[in-house]
């Protein structure tokens, strides 16, 4: 058994990096590979890097999000286009309040992908530097989907899978404990 002071200054020993989890310092990477940090003093935002974030959503859920982002701001400018009033969108025929917020939404949608139809386009000074901002935060929102999507799909990810079955038998002069690995996808493994 241990004495008091030896287990205090084994836990100041411990690195916490190795996978000996019967020491108080226990391990830095959990089993599921994401780390076993507790992080104090910063703000919720100040420890949040919203890039990694992004990587880390599932699938479904970035795809969602994207999609959401974009008729939510295609509805926050079509809402600003249409307390500013349609007549100041040439080329709108819409006589009811919907049809009117139709034309403001698929006018803000053709400005903030920078499609541009032609068929509705700004007829006053306001309304054109609205539309030069849509047009400008949609080319940045384009531009960071882009980044964020193509640094998922380039993440690498192992696909591995372990047999069932592991056996302890003679390797090369040793006894040593084998367990055969085979890559999942239509991958091969390297330098294993």
């Amino acid at each position: 058994m241990l004495k008091k002071e030896n287990l205090s200054r084994k836990v100041v020993e411990n690195s916490g990096f190795g996978t000996d989890v019967n020491t108080h310092a226990g391990r830095y990477i959990n089993k599921d590979g994401k780390a076993n940090v507790i992080k104090r003093g910063a703000s919720f935002l100040a420890n949040r890097s919203w890039y990694h974030t992004l990587l880390d959503l599932p699938r479904w859920y970035f795809i969602l999000m994207l999609t959401v982002f974009y008729f939510v701001i295609n509805f926050v400018f079509a809402g600003v286009y249409f307390l500013i009033g349609t007549e100041y969108l040439m080329g709108s025929v819409a006589i009811t309040p919907l049809e009117q917020f139709a034309d403001c939404y698929f006018f803000s949608a053709q400005t903030f992908t920078t499609v541009g139809y032609g068929s509705l386009s700004p007829d006053s000074f306001l309304v054109n530097i609205i539309a030069a901002f849509e047009a400008f935060v949609g080319l940045l929102s384009f531009a960071l989907a882009t980044g964020v999507f193509f640094s998922r799909f380039s993440r690498p990810k192992a696909h591995i899978l372990f047999s069932k079955n592991a056996v302890i038998a003679p390797y090369r002069g040793i006894t040593a404990f084998m367990v055969r690995i085979a890559p999942h996808k239509n991958t091969n493994l390297s330098d294993a």
